[in-house]
């Protein structure tokens, strides 16, 4: 229980948790004091990790581009989809290096609802879809993937995405070499992407 209590980075987990330890609380005759605090990712420790496993994919492809020489070219992403905009937006300033809010004006933004949201926030690399009521985080900057990289290659995926992600890193120094320059170096990102885009759910 001490594990949990304080230690939720998710509102919606945490408020899940509140409402379980009443209940516990009450059941057991206890007074276990609730801990009212957001525990915010960061790139010290493996929890973005665990959440990139269960939300999060790496993928590949090579489509037409009229300014490459080859007429080809070999976009990578990262792509992270939690349903809550206090996670995307502490995930987006982490890997992009932007400046980050408190927890505290990230829950308030929150709780305002999907439209005041909207208003107040730049989205830059942050997309809302109604459809199923969530956000996504995208990155395709080489530069910005390289701190991407280097966190998952320090807090290691434990599902099989570890494996699309050795593919994805493995297009990262092709195209960070120039191999994508050349027509071998294209085909060969072409059947890492294909390899690569097996393990998107």
């Amino acid at each position: 229980m001490t594990i949990f209590n304080g230690n939720i980075s998710s509102i919606y987990k945490k408020e899940q948790f509140r409402i379980w330890l009443e209940t516990y609380n009450k059941q057991y005759s206890t007074n276990i004091t609730f801990k009212d605090r957001l525990l915010e990712p960061s790139l010290q420790s493996g929890w973005i990790s665990g959440f990139a496993d269960a939300e999060g994919c790496f993928y590949g492809r090579v489509k037409s581009c009229l300014t490459s020489k080859l007429k080809r070219a070999p976009p990578l992403t990262f792509q992270i989809t939690p349903k809550e905009f206090y996670i995307i937006k502490i995930l987006r300033d982490i890997f992009l290096n932007l400046s980050q809010p408190s927890a505290s004006t990230c829950e308030d933004k929150y709780v305002k609802g999907h439209n005041e949201i909207i208003k107040d926030l730049t989205l830059k690399n942050i997309n809302y879809d109604k459809s199923w009521n969530g956000w996504s985080f995208h990155c395709s900057s080489f530069t910005k993937l390289k701190v991407i990289r280097n966190y998952f290659s320090r807090y290691k995926l434990k599902t099989k995405k570890s494996l699309a992600f050795k593919k994805w890193c493995k297009i990262h120094d092709l195209v960070l070499n120039k191999k994508h320059l050349t027509l071998e170096g294209l085909n060969k990102i072409d059947l890492l992407s294909k390899d690569i885009n097996k393990f998107i759910r």
